[in-house]
């Protein structure tokens, strides 16, 4: 039983000072001002801290690295995760978490990336006609995903056939929308990632811009050329935007129920120069926690990115900032906006980067309350879990965060941590102490990983 604490539930309701949270095993009893406390039960005070939901990373990568990525989730509050590729090394470690053999998040766990040729990712299912891409679908069904990936170099067609599919085999669909297809042409797909192709979508030359897109020429020498290329039309794109044309597609997908996962802080990050990202204090700080060989992933990422001009960084920062604005509106016009940053990408810290996360979202112009929001109930509602997680009310499963000091106040005292529940385990703040200690100590040791999001470019 925690006591004493401010407890803000997730339901919306005003916070309770001096609160009571009574748990049994993975579940919570009961939560708020009780009158009588139960007999035998332990009592561990947390009179001053504020208690919240345990939070939701909704796109992370790499969480089979089970002695170092998983824990350093939980250790930050992060009880839930959304994995953004599934291998079987992801299953099986879903599967020891499950359990207790290994300490780490509830895990929902994508498909194999669903891509068109030209795709960068090695492993990835590659489709080039609509057979194909219903095969894929099946294939993820029938390999125990929770929900299909797709990814940016599918054609408009192989989307159409994995949307279409997807509908018939009752999974979800979700990930980058692919650069050939508009926004408005992706409404069925669950979640939305990055904000991709918002500004080509609604540009008042939209119908040339894809017209240009579905034109380009493979170059099998390069086959991300054109990749890239659509980057630049989208920034482009920013001088043509239309308010209209953005009004009458947040409406559209607020009404179909369409989710977005902005992932603020890894574009953000990326628009920096490679030396910037590798030097941060930050950074530098939390390399300690990743495994040897994955850090040698990423400097090696880095070290073969050119260096950003200060222009080539300032038009970045401008187009994010963009891209925050819009975000904002799109989030006032009733679009569900969810909590995802990518981690295990480069430089993307689990856990840390949550935090970040929920920064750069206040940054936007939500509201702290709507920031916990998006972290807690809404991305527990996005993955189908809103009966089991997102509030600390009675029948939900023991996912806490005990924090020093009021994240309503401030979003980054999401950051100052005094404790985590997951799924029922009190994690003190002398039993986080030990858990940082020992994922330093076993990030240290070689470990052979496969080739994922870790280890390749964005």
């Amino acid at each position: 039983m925690l006591r004493g604490a401010t407890l803000i539930d997730g339901t919306g309701r005003a916070p309770v000072p001096d609160s009571t949270v009574v748990l049994a095993g993975d579940r919570i009893l009961a939560a708020g001002r009780l009158r009588e406390i139960p007999r035998g039960v332990t009592v561990i005070d947390v009179t001053g801290k504020f208690v919240i939901p345990g939070l939701w990373d909704l796109h992370t990568h790499a969480t089979y690295f089970e002695t170092t990525l998983a824990p350093l989730h939980v250790v930050h509050g992060v009880t839930g995760i959304r994995e953004m590729w599934g291998m079987p090394e992801t299953h099986d470690t879903r599967r020891r978490i499950e359990s207790g053999e290994v300490l780490g998040p509830r895990m929902i766990i994508a498909s194999a990336i669903v891509d068109g040729p030209g795709a960068i990712w090695p492993g990835a299912d590659i489709v080039s006609t609509p057979e194909q891409a219903r095969a894929a679908v099946r294939r993820a069904k029938d390999g125990g995903a929770d929900f299909v990936k797709v990814y940016s170099f599918l054609s408009p067609e192989c989307y159409t056939a994995i949307a279409d599919e997807a509908r018939r085999l009752r999974i979800p669909f979700a990930g980058h929308i692919p650069a050939r297809v508009p926004v408005q042409n992706a409404l069925a797909q669950h979640t939305h990632e990055h904000l991709y192709n918002l500004f080509t979508s609604t540009s008042d030359n939209a119908d040339a811009l894809y017209g240009q897109l579905n034109a380009l020429p493979d170059d099998p020498a390069d086959p991300n050329w054109w990749g890239r290329q659509s980057g630049r039309m989208e920034r482009a794109a920013l001088a043509t935007h239309s308010e209209r044309k953005a009004r009458t597609l947040f409406a559209a997908m607020a009404k179909r129920g369409t989710w977005q996962s902005p992932t603020l802080f890894v574009e953000r990050n990326m628009s920096r120069s490679p030396e910037t990202i590798v030097n941060d204090p930050k950074a530098l700080e939390r390399l300690r926690y990743i495994p040897v060989d994955v850090r040698a992933q990423w400097q090696q990422i880095m070290s073969g990115r050119p260096p950003r001009t200060p222009e080539e960084v300032a038009e970045l920062e401008r187009f994010g900032d963009a891209r925050m604005r819009l975000l904002k509106q799109m989030h006032d016009a009733g679009v569900g906006v969810v909590t995802g940053t990518d981690a295990g990408f480069a430089y993307v810290f689990p856990g840390f980067s949550l935090h970040d996360e929920l920064a750069l979202l206040v940054q936007a112009g939500l509201t702290e309350a709507e920031v916990l929001k998006a972290a807690t109930i809404d991305a527990a509602r996005c993955v189908g879990r809103e009966h089991e997680s997102g509030t600390v009310t009675p029948g939900k499963q023991a996912d806490l965060v005990v924090l020093d000091a009021n994240p309503l106040r401030d979003i980054t005292n999401v950051s100052r941590v005094h404790a985590v529940v997951s799924r029922g385990r009190y994690l003190g703040p002398r039993d986080r102490t030990r858990l940082l200690k020992d994922i330093e100590e076993a990030a240290k040791e070689p470990v052979e990983a496969p080739l994922t999001p870790a280890g390749c470019l964005h």
